[in-house]
């Protein structure tokens, strides 16, 4: 891992982590409420014709409806990649701009996801392109995320070939 890896965020990195997952958790948790409140399950109302539609769906398992029955043990895989992101993740990703923003991005939407679980034994899922399972703003967020740590992951990579080489 590069030396900036090694770093762990200092305080204003830790605020920007907290910013942003809070940012994607309240997005995520005031769209599904919108949604709850708007729908019964099940409905569907076009957005941009026949490419998106808002369809009030609900899903007890993990992404794309996996473990259907296993709301408990993801509830709990859940809870506890929060708290090690919380704890490990500024370790983890370093003082790097992108590193900070993947980790919140991620927070936030295991966050959104996980208070689903555990308050509504499901997650509430709307965003419907058609050609893929219906989802929502915190499988964005955790999406994201994920995309940025492996740029980052591969920046650093390419960071430390380069210093070996030097």
């Amino acid at each position: 891992m590069s030396q900036t890896a090694n770093r762990p965020a200092g305080p204003t990195g830790r605020l920007v982590v907290g910013g942003i997952g809070l940012g994607v958790f309240a997005l995520d948790q005031f769209t599904k409420w919108l949604v709850v409140r708007s729908f019964e399950v099940g409905d569907s109302v076009a957005v941009l014709g026949r490419v998106m539609s808002l369809t009030y769906r609900t899903n007890t398992g993990g992404a794309f409806g996996a473990f259907p029955t296993s709301t408990l043990f993801l509830t709990v895989i859940s809870a506890v990649v929060v708290l090690v992101l919380v704890v490990l993740g500024p370790r983890l990703v370093g003082d790097g701009r992108l590193g900070i923003a993947s980790l919140g991005f991620v927070l936030g939407g295991a966050a959104g996801n996980l208070l689903d679980r555990v308050r509504l034994q499901h997650v509430v899922d709307f965003l419907d392109f058609h050609f893929w399972p219906v989802f929502n703003v915190a499988d964005i967020g955790i999406t994201v995320g994920a995309i940025l740590l492996v740029i980052v992951t591969l920046i650093d990579a390419r960071h430390d070939d380069h210093e070996r080489a030097t």
